[in-house]
């Protein structure tokens, strides 16, 4: 005698079965198959009470234990706060070498005790940038920084992603391109965005810029020294 299968008795059960199908089971189950029988008992009381399973609600007085219970909520740490500490396109070059264009943007950012040190670097004969970098705990220099992701974005969408070396260094490269960022989360957890710049472009705007206001606060600085009055 051909037996059912456990999912055929499972549908037979729930009523999904529709036609020959249905008709072929019961005329199996009129023959007195004990075997039969038995799985289909089993999936009509399973049936049974997963339909009252909805309409049962704990106690209040339970619930409320079993909340007390459980952790606190930890909120999620806020963003740390970066702040710029070198920028080589705001820092004016030593004199008669003004002239010499450099691409190359060096940056140190700290955020808490500890210090991230980038550097960017557009690749020659190419549309892609070099990211390079590395994280260091300035409380401890000799620390090790254990491995950390760090992701290149633009707009929200990673670009590339790398983790760190021994020594907390890390090297990205991409499409030279606008709204980079770099997302990197430190060893204390805390997480961290860096907008990054494009070098070729910030080599004529940040250190002309930079030079420019300084000539100018210097030459009202003469006027006023020369009239008596502040300029």
């Amino acid at each position: 005698m051909a037996h059912f299968t456990l999912e055929q008795w499972a549908d037979f059960a729930r009523n999904t079965l529709k036609g020959k199908s249905k008709a072929d089971m019961q005329a199996h189950l009129d023959t007195g198959c004990q075997r039969c029988g038995k799985v289909l008992r089993l999936w009509t009381r399973v049936r049974e009470v997963s339909s009252r399973e909805h309409a049962y609600e704990p106690p209040v007085s339970t619930l409320r234990i079993a909340k007390s219970m459980l952790p606190a909520t930890v909120k999620a740490p806020k963003p740390r706060v970066l702040e710029l500490l070198f920028d080589s396109f705001l820092t004016p070059a030593t004199a008669g070498v003004r002239s010499t264009t450099s691409t190359a943007r060096q940056l140190l950012y700290a955020a808490g005790a500890y210090r991230i040190d980038l550097r960017m670097e557009p690749q020659l004969d190419t549309e892609k940038v070099s990211v390079m970098g590395q994280v260091l705990n300035s409380a401890d220099p000799a620390q090790m920084i254990p491995t950390i992701s760090v992701t290149l974005m633009r707009n929200n969408k990673a670009v590339t992603s790398t983790e760190t070396g021994d020594f907390g260094e890390f090297q990205l490269e991409c499409k030279l391109t606008a709204h980079l960022q770099l997302r990197l989360r430190l060893p204390d957890g805390v997480g961290v965005e860096i907008p990054l710049v494009d070098p070729t472009k910030a080599s004529l705007t940040g250190l002309l810029d930079y030079i420019d206001n300084k000539q100018l606060r210097s030459a009202k600085s003469k006027l006023g020294r020369g009239t008596g009055k502040r300029v």
